[in-house]
């Protein structure tokens, strides 16, 4: 298969599975998207509705428009919108809830950043297809609540109660510890600060992503091992023996999209190494059988494949093959697509992909929709294809 194969084969993918499954999910009724469907594929018109979700959904549109401008999808991103700033948003305290039930009243009150990061990503590429002023006033509302009630000397605290009280990072954490800072976090407020500029350019936010671009430089990434810490404490000093590969590889291509708009020469080479290096750990040490294993947590390995690793890798291994033109990653490429078209994409009428599949490739009975699932990771990949193919 060649690179013109791919970008064909993922273009009709998005076109003809992905973008149909999440639109049949409009809930023209309450507002928002269904934040539910099971396994075998029953959705919960009475699921709660989060905004990691929902946050998701409108980037999703948005980017899916702003890439092919098709008009038809402008519905399905003013509907997701519209809850999101109707539903979500916190009047009084400001900010965004962290979850509301299927109509659209709070039930979890909570604050975490990591929700408000893809709030910033979703409304500036909401703002780049539609330009409503709205919706960049609000992404830039979000962004200063960010550094006014989140930012301390070393990173920025993730957990919040409704009225901005610091509390503990549960939302986030994992393993049977409690993390103050998470590399996924500052990763995504990195992704969304460049999403960001790139809709608004201003110096300030081109400072905050050099600033972020270093953390991960000086603090996440252990130049030993040649991956990224997961879980860290207050002073972001590492606390938990794990490595995440997906959020490896995911991190790679991110934050070479970040080198783009910062201007300091000797970072971007030295970041630029570094992505290189990451990319060639991933591939050496989790690709197996044409896929990415999922986590390395305590020196025991978690061999399942997850939807959004493979998503990512594929993006990641296509970012350092352009980058290096070495075979290695584009063979990992070809491969990657293989195995997600044979095994992670569920091939019932109205699904998308699986969640999770165990060592044997077998599907774990997980939903297909709830709060986590979304069509953020797969629907990006596709996104990317088609732009880096084309450009390529």
């Amino acid at each position: 298969m060649d690179l013109k194969t791919l970008k064909n084969e993922v273009k009709n993918h998005l076109t003809e599975k992905i973008i149909p499954f999440w639109a049949k999910l409009m809930d023209k009724e309450n507002g928002g998207y269904i934040g539910y469907v099971s396994f075998d594929l029953k959705k919960d018109p009475y699921a709660h509705k989060s905004l990691v979700l929902t946050t998701r959904i409108l980037w999703f549109f948005s980017a899916v428009y702003n890439l092919t401008k098709e008009e038809n999808l402008i519905p399905y991103m003013n509907h997701a919108y519209s809850f999101l700033v109707q539903k979500l948003w916190d009047h009084k305290n400001k900010g965004f809830y962290w979850m509301v039930d299927y109509k659209g009243e709070p039930i979890d009150k909570r604050k975490h950043i990591y929700g408000h990061a893809f709030s910033i990503y979703a409304l500036s590429e909401f703002y780049k297809a539609t330009k409503k002023d709205e919706a960049l006033n609000i992404a830039l509302e979000t962004y200063n609540l960010l550094e006014e009630k989140c930012k301390d000397e070393y990173a920025y605290l993730e957990e919040f109660d409704e009225y901005w009280n610091p509390k503990e990072n549960k939302a986030i954490s994992e393993y049977g510890i409690i993390t103050e800072k998470s590399m996924n976090s500052l990763l995504h407020i990195l992704e969304a600060y460049t999403n960001l500029y790139t809709t608004w350019p201003h110096e300030n936010f081109k400072k905050n992503i050099e600033n972020l671009v270093k953390i991960f430089k000086d603090k996440i990434f252990n130049p030993e091992t040649k991956h990224l810490g997961v879980f860290f404490d207050r002073k972001l000093n590492p606390i938990i023996d794990a490595i995440s590969y997906g959020h490896d590889i995911e991190a790679t291509w991110l934050l070479d999209e970040s080198l783009k708009y910062i201007n300091d020469a000797n970072l971007k080479e030295e970041v630029n190494r570094i992505t290189l290096e990451i990319a060639d750990q991933v591939l050496e040490e989790a690709f197996e059988n044409g896929s990415l294993i999922n986590e390395k947590v305590r020196n025991i390995l978690d061999k399942s494949r997850i939807w959004w690793v493979e998503a990512e890798a594929l993006v990641g291994f296509l970012n350092a093959y352009q980058k290096s033109r070495e075979e290695k990653f584009l063979n990992a490429v070809i491969e990657l697509w293989k195995f997600i078209k044979n095994y992670m994409v569920d091939q019932r009428p109205d699904s998308e992909w699986f969640w999770k599949l165990d060592e044997n490739y077998i599907p774990a009975p997980m939903p297909i929709v709830e709060p986590w699932k979304c069509p953020y990771h797969n629907g990006r990949m596709c996104i990317e294809v088609i732009k880096r193919i084309n450009e390529d």
